[in-house]
């Protein structure tokens, strides 16, 4: 796998690279089309001053080239070739390069220069003009500009042509000075960006460093990389909220294991108490009923706690499946209330029934009585001595209200917002640990949740304490655990056993 620095030099330098490329070649072509064009230039006022030594004197033309430097037209090397025809087509003058051969006469209109490529007697590549022209009239009369002619005086046709080698090995050497400049600068290039990118990325070789340094023992610990880079700015934030919950999620952890190893610890000692006791001599029978009795209400209290914190484990994990159907809320009320009257009635407790017929609701009865049950287990457990509970339910308009009042509370609003803390209880001494371990609620609060329902608590010392249940009327086939809606739910188990 390429790491980013990598990435970043040789796309940055194949970038350099094709711009290079494209400039040189602009570069290249334009030279190139200035080079001929001097050439041409070149050819056509040398073919220029050839035709202005050229004279018409008695009826023959003569050709004065003597006066003109002619050197390049001499045979060998690489000369320069010169043929001059007469209007019928009969050649006039043809250079000693040409060693007899002829140029390519053009053909094109006349009065202007014909420039092009032509392929030289030699074989080679080269550019030829052609020029239509009058000759000088003896006695100083004017020679008119080429194409046009006085009368009487013919119209000769000159060709000079060249070889382009200078040309071809100039653009060469352009050609290799352009592609050792563009090699060097792209090198150049590449190596600035690597010094450039690995001092831009030693802040991500720092974060990496800090992430590493972070581990389950040290999850106060927060990144911190000086001089940021404000690209990493925002990965630096988001790791440290994400630090944040880890750690409460670690400490939630170590403290739910706690808690229930405090929790359970209680009533184990108890069983183990009550049963070395018991087998310290021998007893009667009916002191032996009595002991397993005691065992039995410490057992079934416990398996209440270890199928509440199931249940709590499966609706986190959205294991619960729910399956909605048509339940009317009273009737679940009633029910729940059964197995606690007898507790009820021995705390003398007074019970109020406010319960308005709203119909049907639609949803999954195991759950929906999970909620009820242990909504009016806490209030008969905490109400006061003498006290009343107060069951109550209301239509609204998508939703149905439960409510249960309870008298005798002793916890202000700010203590009744920790109920839904797994183990927290009011007695901060702990002193009903075995009876109640404080997943009543936070149980009621997650199902409730997964059908779509609200939980409330209004508490004031001294005073009543509230627990109002909101739920809709349909529970919505995609519940907001992410649960499933088929098949029945798995909630039913242990919402009637914590009765003794």
């Amino acid at each position: 796998m390429r790491s980013l620095r990598t990435r970043l030099v040789a796309s940055t330098a194949v970038g350099a690279a094709v711009v290079l490329v494209a400039a040189g070649a602009a570069l290249y072509l334009l030279v190139r089309d200035g080079l001929v064009a001097q050439f041409d230039e070149a050819m056509l006022d040398k073919a220029r001053l050839l035709a202005s030594a050229t004279e018409f004197e008695g009826g023959k033309v003569d050709l004065e080239f003597d006066e003109l430097d002619m050197g390049e037209f001499a045979a060998g090397g690489r000369p320069a070739y010169l043929q001059v025809w007469l209007p019928d087509g009969s050649v006039r003058y043809r250079s000693p390069s040409l060693g007899g051969k002829d140029l390519d006469r053009p053909t094109g209109p006349a009065g202007e220069p014909v420039l092009g490529p032509v392929v030289l007697p030699d074989g080679r590549a080269g550019r030829a003009v052609g020029l239509v022209f009058s000759p000088r009239v003896e006695g100083g009369g004017r020679r008119d500009a080429p194409g046009r002619q006085n009368a009487g005086v013919p119209a000769l046709t000159l060709v000079l042509a060249r070889h382009v080698a200078p040309v071809e090995a100039m653009l060469v050497r352009l050609k290799v000075l352009l592609a050792a400049v563009g090699a060097v600068t792209v090198a150049v290039t590449a190596g600035v960006l690597w010094v450039a990118v690995r001092r831009g990325l030693r802040s991500v070789d720092r974060l990496a460093g800090e992430i590493g340094a972070v581990d389950e023992a040290d999850l106060a610990r927060r990144i911190a990389v000086p001089d940021v880079p404000a690209e990493l700015a925002p990965v630096v934030e988001c790791l440290n909220r994400l630090l944040v919950r880890l750690e409460a999620a670690f400490e939630r952890e170590r403290g739910f294991s706690a808690d229930v190893a405090h929790e359970l610890r209680t009533p184990l000692a108890g069983l183990r108490a009550k049963m070395e006791v018991t087998l310290a001599r021998p007893r009667k029978l009916p002191e032996y009923e009595d002991v397993l009795r005691t065992c039995l209400r410490i057992t079934v209290r416990m398996q209440a706690m270890v199928e509440h914190l199931l249940v709590l484990v499966r609706l986190d994990a959205g294991q619960i499946q729910l399956c909605p159907e048509p339940v009317r809320l009273n009737a679940v009320v009633r029910d729940a209330w059964h197995p606690l009257a007898e507790r009820a009635d021995a705390r003398r407790l007074r019970l109020e029934w406010r319960l308005a017929e709203h119909g049907h609701i639609v949803a999954d009865p195991a759950l929906l009585s999970l909620v009820v049950h242990n909504v009016l287990e806490n209030a008969v457990f905490h109400a006061d001595e003498g006290g009343s509970v107060v069951v109550e339910s209301a239509a609204q308009d998508e939703a149905v209200r439960f409510r249960v009042v309870n008298s005798g509370s002793c916890l202000t609003q700010a203590e009744a917002d920790h109920v839904f803390e797994r183990f927290w209880r009011g007695d901060g001494a702990r002193s009903d640990a075995g009876v109640h371990c404080g997943l009543g609620l936070p149980l009621v609060k997650r199902a409730a949740e997964a059908l779509g329902g609200t939980v409330t608590i209004r508490s004031q010392a001294g005073g009543e304490f509230q627990v109002i249940v909101s739920v809709p009327r349909e529970t919505a086939t995609g519940s907001p655990a992410g649960m499933a809606s088929s098949g029945r739910s798995r909630a039913a188990s242990p919402f009637r056993s914590s009765a003794p």
